[in-house]
């Protein structure tokens, strides 16, 4: 591997709040790093097209081509190494065979394929060349960290693997020449020694040596959290734990371990949302890598973690029941109060002078009109709102079931949430409810709206509904002008309503600046 050796001090690192908030939003778009890890190997790609038969080129390609797979995709990875394997068989040489075989094992351990793995040290491991003794014993050292921390429920096997991983920890120290990797072998030994002030110095050396955005430099910030966490600073361990995730999704590193533990530190104390959407980011990594290791490691946390995250999602549900109940109440009050106030000034008015009263009728009546379209248009704005969020909150719970769908459980629900037929028949019949309470408030909108645009560019509705561009200046008559939410309403881009709007104006025949007051000016119905 290839090292930057970097003499700068170590940036500061901010507080684990916001290094959460960083990966929070980063896990929206790591598919853009994966993109660049392919972007990088399809260009090795083309170079081994044009390799011709010259092995030895063939043969460093497919190697940098299955080290970028490594960490990112292993099936595509061990595919590489076996034809390494074939290019070292068929030119018997022995160092580029033992060196794809360390690659491939070290692959199998990453995996979880520990037994596989075991077996090509074991046949190879009186027999390595002294330029491959330290991946040989990086390799070992891996395999047996693994097998240590699978095993620490069984006693007998752990202690085993343990006295096997020390003596790695050991041989990868005495046999590295690059003082990072001995800071990083120092630094386990230091920790399995339980000397943590010496350990988190060895790994702080580690963490400046080794450049960003590469696994290594997350593996560094994956010890500085777990010696942390051993000292009793989860505030830090949540830190450097957020900062190895970032770490790996800026590298695109599949593999990794790091998010899955912070998920569970973060559903320890409560934070069941935050926890549940890291989890699921580390359940797809996992699959897209095939790490049966981490599938399983995930698989002991993810039923704990769902379950807390649905007790929460019922209690928001039943909270938000009884707001909905409790407002629908205060409304029918509200609605008796204001009746019994208008009956008792009709009763007033009717006990006043014949004029008096004549002018006062017209006065209220006109107030009660203008009352009734502002009702009118306070609640048209009120359903289009509701109708909206209660559809994005429909289509996230479509897109949290099918998460869950892709792990595996119930085919047919996930077809029934991936159907967009019903959201479809939701919208269209959200849209006609709205133009026909809309033209029944403003019957002659369309009409108005004509004249203020040329002859040959008036609309012609029919059926008592609305075309796209009328229904958003209808929207902007009730008081709705932000373009977010007419966009959010109607399901367009911001662009297209802009593009809509400018459309619309350009048939004008009076000033585009003018055109939206005009619109405004329609009267409703109680107007005429």
């Amino acid at each position: 591997m290839a090292l930057c050796i970097s003499c700068h001090d170590t940036p500061k690192i901010s507080d684990a709040g916001l290094e959460i908030k960083n990966l929070d939003s980063l896990i929206i778009v790591k598919s853009v790093f994966r993109q660049q890890r392919e972007m990088l190997i399809v260009g090795l790609k083309a170079k081994l097209k044009n390799a011709g038969s010259d092995v030895k080129q063939r043969y460093g390609i497919n190697g940098d081509i299955a080290d970028n797979y490594f960490g990112y995709q292993s099936d595509s990875a061990i595919n590489y190494l076996q034809k390494n394997l074939m290019l070292a068989d068929s030119t018997h040489n022995k160092n580029w065979r033992y060196e794809t075989l360390i690659k491939k094992s070290n692959l199998l351990n990453s995996i979880g394929l520990f037994t596989e793995s075991k077996i090509i040290l074991d046949s190879i491991g009186k027999d390595v060349p002294q330029p491959l003794l330290f991946s040989y014993d990086s390799t070992a050292e891996s395999l047996y960290t693994n097998l240590y921390e699978y095993s620490k429920s069984n006693k007998m096997f752990a202690n085993a693997h343990k006295i096997k991983l020390m003596e790695y920890y050991h041989k990868g120290l005495a046999s590295s020449k690059d003082p990072v990797f001995r800071y990083l072998f120092q630094y386990n030994i230091n920790k399995m020694n339980n000397k943590w002030k010496e350990a988190i110095s060895d790994i702080d050396k580690f963490i400046i040596s080794v450049p960003p955005k590469t696994r290594l430099k997350a593996i560094g910030y994956y010890c500085k959290a777990f010696a942390e966490g051993e000292i009793g600073n989860t505030n830090n361990q949540k830190k450097y734990l957020a900062l190895s995730s970032i770490e790996d999704i800026e590298s695109a590193t599949t593999e990794n371990r790091s998010l899955q533990e912070l998920a569970f530190l973060l559903y320890k104390e409560g934070d069941y949302n935050t926890a549940y959407r890291f989890l699921e980011s580390a359940i797809e990594d996992a699959n897209f890598y095939n790490a049966r290791f981490r599938t399983f490691q995930i698989s002991q946390v993810q039923p704990i973690i769902e379950k807390a995250y649905m007790l929460q999602v019922n209690n928001t549900n039943r909270k938000l029941q009884f707001s909905v109940w409790t407002i629908s109440i205060m409304l029918i009050i509200l609605a008796m109060v204001t009746y019994l106030v208008i009956r008792q000034l009709k009763i007033i008015v009717k006990s006043r002078k014949e004029v008096r009263a004549a002018n006062r009728d017209l006065n209220i009546l006109n107030l009660k009109l203008d009352e009734a379209n502002h009702i009118k248009e306070e609640y048209i704005g009120f359903f289009i709102n509701q109708c909206s969020i209660y559809l994005e909150k429909f289509d996230r719970y479509k897109l949290l079931i099918s998460r869950r769908l892709s792990t595996g459980q119930l085919d047919k629900l996930s077809e029934m949430v991936n159907n967009k037929k019903n959201t479809d028949m939701d919208l269209n019949e959200l849209y006609q409810n709205f133009d026909r309470a809309f033209l029944r408030i403003y019957p002659n909108f369309v009409e108005e709206v004509n004249k203020l645009l040329k002859p040959n560019e008036q609309y012609d509705i029919k059926f008592g509904s609305l075309h796209t561009e009328l229904r958003i200046f209808a929207l902007i008559r009730l008081g709705i002008n932000d373009s977010v939410q007419i966009s959010d309403f109607l399901r367009y881009s911001l662009r297209t309503i802009y593009n809509y709007r400018s459309k619309v104006k350009a048939k004008s025949v009076i000033e585009n600046d003018d055109f939206e007051a005009r619109i405004m000016q329609i009267d409703s119905i109680s107007s005429h």
